[in-house]
This record gives structure tokens, sequence and C-alpha cells, in this order.
């Protein structure tokens, strides 16, 4: 498939979908990712862009994928098929089905996002062998600095609750490791691997075959449905079950994991295999390129640690290139002169605010240091007088303070 480049400038208004990036020959490494991009090739081929993210918080409601059109955001497989439904230039993949015939689509696509997106999950995020050597990587190499470092963590955490209420969390995977290769080396010391108790190896074994018949019965309940035919509910194009079918399906066989737990069950259906391929080619035939992709920069990992407009700002040459109808024009304008009111207003208001705080603390500090300077000056009044007085001579004081002692008469003889 070819894939054409498109500038971030324009696919800032056109329809856009956001979804996980792709590993290897996967469209994308989330089946709800894989499927919602299905179904826009299928439903609008060739009238929208796609933007790999491999961050979650972008989103309006934290959740991938999600859909941009405009000024509006669609969140979830869901909301993205109910809003390209409304679309008036899209094609309704369910459009030829009974009223019957929808009713029961609808509650095998919620069965299918259940239970086949709980085995996919067990395959991707239960299994330590595949988490540690396939999935953790992959995430490490989607997400930008600091995300990698503790969102594989925080996205396994979100499945496990899930996968144990379904029993399909924490299933060891088959050690082949010979006795002689079992060793440990601990603080610099080599000690033999302890084997593992008889009862223990059984219940591991019980697990993995446990997990194997419930995706086989899933299988067999949808090979049924086939009937023979190429896509389900006996219509000639691929509806919304194909979809969200095949974009399990092709996670589980274009993603080359080290325990094939249920790849091994799921290649055991050779109608399923060639359903999830006929889809693919429905969805993306020879004479069709593949979607345009927006480029991400490297500031993406800057934009992700701080808030950020998602449309991204352009020079007025740039501007005049793009396409905008009246309506957008008036809108964008309306909310362009909110916008710097508001930065105006806020500068002034900080400017008001400083100017009255300095104010004070000048009036503050200037009746301060005038009182201080009076207290100085009537300090440096007080001092030279006591000085004069306790320099004056005793001689001095009594010719200034009275008059002389009389002499003494002299004696009469």
């Amino acid at each position: 498939m070819s894939e054409s480049k498109l500038s971030p400038l324009l696919g800032a208004r056109d329809l856009v979908l956001h979804l996980w990036p792709k590993h290897g020959d996967l469209l994308s490494f989330d089946p709800s990712s894989a499927a919602a991009l299905l179904y826009l090739q299928l439903a609008l081929p060739g009238q929208f862009a796609i933007a790999y993210c491999a961050n979650p918080d972008l989103s309006p409601t934290g959740q991938l994928p999600f859909l941009t059109h405009g000024l509006y955001h669609a969140s979830g497989l869901s909301s993205i098929i109910a809003y390209v439904r409304r679309l008036p230039h899209a094609r309704n993949l369910d459009g030829n089905l009974t009223p019957v015939q929808a009713a029961q689509l609808t509650a095998r696509i919620a069965h299918v996002d259940s239970s086949y997106g709980d085995l996919v999950n067990h395959m991707l995020y239960s299994l330590q062998e595949n988490w540690a050597d396939v999935t953790r990587p992959a995430l490490i190499s989607m997400l930008p600095v600091p995300q990698r470092y503790y969102v594989p963590a925080r996205i396994r955490a979100s499945h496990k609750p899930r996968l144990e209420a379904a029993e399909l969390w924490d299933v060891p995977e088959v050690e082949e490791e010979p006795a002689e290769e079992q060793r440990r080396v601990v603080f610099g010391r080599r000690r033999k691997h302890k084997p593992e108790p008889e009862a223990h190896h059984f219940k591991r074994t019980f697990d993995r075959e446990k997990v194997t018949e419930k995706a086989k019965a899933l299988f067999d309940v949808y090979d049924r449905l086939l009937d023979g035919r190429s896509f389900f509910m006996g219509s000639e194009t691929p509806t919304t079950l194909d979809v969200v079918f095949a974009a399990h399906s092709h996670v589980l066989l274009d993603l080359r994991l080290p325990d094939p737990l249920i790849t091994t069950a799921l290649e055991s259906y050779p109608r399923l295999v060639a359903h999830c391929r006929a889809v693919k080619a429905a969805a993306f035939p020879a004479h069709i390129p593949f979607p345009p992709t927006i480029q991400q920069s490297w500031l993406s990992s800057l934009r992700s640690l701080f808030p950020w407009p998602r449309a991204p700002t352009s020079t007025s040459a740039a501007r005049r290139a793009l396409e905008k109808s009246p309506e957008e024009e008036r809108v964008e304008r309306r909310y362009r002169l909110w916008r710097w009111a508001f930065i105006a207003g806020s500068v002034l208001a900080s400017a008001a605010y400083l100017y009255v705080a300095v104010s004070i603390v000048l009036v503050r500090n200037g009746d301060v240091l005038a009182r201080i300077g009076a207290g100085e000056q009537q300090q440096a009044d007080d001092v030279p007088e006591e000085e004069e007085e306790d320099d004056q001579p005793e001689g001095a004081e009594e010719e200034a303070g009275g008059e002389p002692e009389d002499e003494p008469e002299p004696e009469e003889e």
C-alpha cells in the first residue's frame, strides 16, 4: 500500500482520525484503532487523514482512537461510527440489512468487542513473555519522553481488573528451557532453579487449555455464522461486524508473539483467517492509496507535558493557502477576538495589580523612612546638648552660677 504524506497545515481543517501507531505489519497496535481505520476507509475512501498518536491524554475523553472534524470531536469506536454515519457523503456499511439483522448486528458487535477484545488483551498484556518481548518494547518505541517510562505500566494495569474478572489474567507461559539452563545468578553466586512441583505444572497446563477452549468456543460461533460466505450477515460487502471482528483477527495474525496461544487456535479456522484478509483487501484495494498521514514533529514530547492547542499555528501565507468556508472563517474570527481580548485583559489586570502593590510598598517604605529620619534627627539634636553640659569645668559653673564666698575677716589683737 502506498502512503502519501500530508502537511499538518492541510490536515488541520479536515476529517482526521487519531489512532495508536502501527507496529510492523499492523495497521495499528490497538484493535479499536485498526477497526476505526478500516471503517473510515470503507465509508470515506480518500476523504480523511490519519494522525498516529500514543498519548491518550490528547483525547477529550482520554481514549484512543478519536476523530476530529473542524471543531467536533468523537472519542471511541462507537462514537466515531455514529458520527461518520451522519455525514451526507459517507457510505453506510449496514444500509442493506433488515431491522432484525441490524439489531443482531449491534448485539454481535458488543459480543466481539467484549469477548474477542479480552482474548487479544490477554495475549498482549497478561502473558509475561509477550508483554516483556513485544508489547512493552512496542509501547516504549511509540511514546515520547517521559511518557515511555510510566505509561506502558499504566496501560497494563488498566486492563488487569477486566482480565481478572474474565479469568484471563496471570496465566503463565510454557517454559521450554532444559534443566541445565535453568540457573539463576544471585549476588554473584549461581544457583539451580528449583524444580516446579508437579501439581503446579498441571495447574499451569490446565489454565492454558481453559483459555484455548474459551477462544475456540468464540471462533466456532463466528465460523458457523460465515457459513461459507466471505462476510457476515450474508452481505456482499463488509459490514460493521466484519470490520470489528477482522480488526481483532488482524492483530493476532500479523503480530508475531513469542507465545502464540490464541493465534494458534485462530489459525485452525481457515475461513476466519480468509475473512480477515478479505476485509483488508476490500478496505485497501490496489488502486486506492493509503490515507494521508499527518506527520508529528519533535515537539510532540513537549506538547504532551504542557497544555497545547491541537490546531497547529501557521504563517500568513500558509493560512491563506487553507481553504475555509465562510462559517468557519466567522467562527475562527470570533474565537480569535475573544482570545486576544482575554490576553489583553489579563495583561492589564496584571499590570494594575503590580502598580498598586508597588505603590503600597513604596508608600509604606516612605512613611517608615520618614519616621526613622525624624527619630535620628531628634536624637542627633539631643546628644550635643548633653555633651556640652558634661564638658564644662567646675570653675566655670561657679562663675556662671552665683556670687563668690566671703573671705574671712582678720582677727583683732
